[in-house]
């Protein structure tokens, strides 16, 4: 079963949370139930849009 999509706003804002958070991105999507791969691929997205 497939999670629910988490718009881009949400991705931005979760991000920020884990890079304030003084946690390593690994450490932090664990602690967040959230799979790194998933964290990096939001990262790459919101990248090429020029939103990070």
């Amino acid at each position: 079963m497939r999670s629910k999509r988490i718009p881009a706003k949400e991705q931005y804002r979760l991000i920020m949370e884990c890079r304030q958070s003084g946690l390593t991105d690994h450490q932090w999507c664990v602690e967040h139930d959230i799979k790194p791969g998933t964290f990096y691929n939001w990262v790459k997205r919101l990248r090429q849009k020029g939103c990070v």
